[in-house]
């Protein structure tokens, strides 16, 4: 692990601005109103509303060139990114999904697709055991957990564990973030390469999109 460095050296910013005329989707009331229930009732979800398209496609133009073999996803939801990613990733591709919230679980569960495994627990405990078996392999971890309400400690184990699990050149997805928190704890550990940030103004709330590669 290198020491930390001045954010501003290795920080590279974007922001997505809306195009005006551009159109949107029919938005699928029914699940939005879904997810709205749920989080109400369980604040360790830390968002109100599932990303909106305009992030999942954010979050994928991230993976131009990546491979995507084996991926893991902490805090996935309703699974809005999930289906993204399972879309992306190659017939003998591997997904893990990390939820702690029963409700979520339930509709990751339905989710038929060879590929995907829903794992029931906290992206610092299972990450570690995780890396036991996944140590240095894994193409991508990607992740939506509202980091601003866990311990710094905590926060430092999931980043420690997920560097430990990466191939070189993998990356590592922190997104629907509403501080940019994290830059320093990625900056950290991703020392050699640029840490990416992006902010999307098409969701509620505004977010930002962070990657790094090992």
């Amino acid at each position: 692990m290198a020491g930390h460095r001045p954010l501003e050296a290795s920080i590279l910013v974007r922001v997505q601005v809306p195009q005006l005329g551009s159109g949107t989707a029919p938005v699928r009331m029914q699940e939005q109103l879904n997810f709205f229930k749920i989080a109400l009732l369980d604040r360790r979800i830390g968002a109100m509303t599932r990303s909106s398209k305009y992030v999942v496609k954010a979050v994928v133009r991230n993976l131009d060139n990546q491979p995507l073999r084996r991926i893991i996803e902490y805090g996935p939801g309703d699974g809005v990114m999930t289906k993204a990613m399972l879309n992306k990733m190659p017939r003998d591709g591997e997904l893990i999904v990390i939820e702690t919230n029963p409700k979520f679980l339930k509709v990751l569960r339905e989710i038929k697709d060879p590929r995907l495994k829903v794992i029931k627990g906290t992206a610092q405990e299972v990450s570690k055991e995780l890396k036991r078996h996944n140590h240095a392999v894994v193409d991508l971890v990607i992740s939506s957990i509202p980091f601003s309400i866990l311990e710094p400690a905590v926060r430092e184990d999931i980043v420690s564990n997920t560097f430990d699990m990466l191939k070189n050149s993998g990356k590592f997805i922190v997104f629907h973030q509403y501080s940019p928190l994290m830059l320093g704890l990625l900056n950290k550990y991703f020392e050699t390469k640029a840490v990416n940030i992006q902010f999307e103004l098409r969701n509620i709330l505004p977010c930002f999109i962070m990657s790094a590669q090992k």
